[in-house]
């Protein structure tokens, strides 16, 4: 079966672009969920007048996603965890740590999958990168402090 995709479906294609599918995936996923319509010759016609508004949207969203990524570029975040002997922590920062440190630092949400990291496991300075969309990305600096300990209280 043909169907024009009216949104980006990752492994499938690009919206805009007419795909072969079979009726059960079409019918069953893609069509509920709107993510594209039978290929006929309406709607044909329909996406040639759609697209103006596509590349509209897209150029919007593109230059959003360029002002956070300057809002954040180059930005210092500072997380103390528990560490060992030789700098290793005590399990790891995460990109939801790191996502909540931006927010806290420079006001902007970021959602963690836009975090492209693996788990940083040691001491020091890494550099991290936001990734918004497509070709957007931002370089953001996370320094891993240890984390003080404070001596328990003796009882008397």
């Amino acid at each position: 079966m043909q169907v024009l995709l009216i949104k980006d479906i990752d492994r499938v294609g690009k919206k805009g672009d007419t795909k072969r599918v079979t009726e059960g995936y079409a019918r069953n996923f893609l069509f509920p969920r709107n993510l594209a319509v039978p290929l006929t010759e309406g709607s044909k016609k329909n996406v040639k007048l759609l697209e103006a508004s596509w590349k509209r949207q897209e150029a919007k969203e593109r230059d959003a996603a360029q002002a956070l990524a300057q809002k954040i570029e180059g930005l210092t975040l500072r997380i103390t965890k528990k560490s060992g002997e030789k700098g290793r922590l005590f399990g790891s920062v995460t990109s939801a740590e790191i996502a909540d440190a931006i927010n806290a630092e420079a006001k902007v949400e970021i959602d963690k999958k836009s975090i492209v990291t693996d788990h940083i496991k040691e001491l020091g300075q890494h550099d991290v990168v936001v990734r918004f969309s497509g070709e957007v990305k931002a370089t953001v600096k996370v320094v891993v402090l240890p984390e003080e300990e404070t001596p328990a209280p003796q009882a008397s």
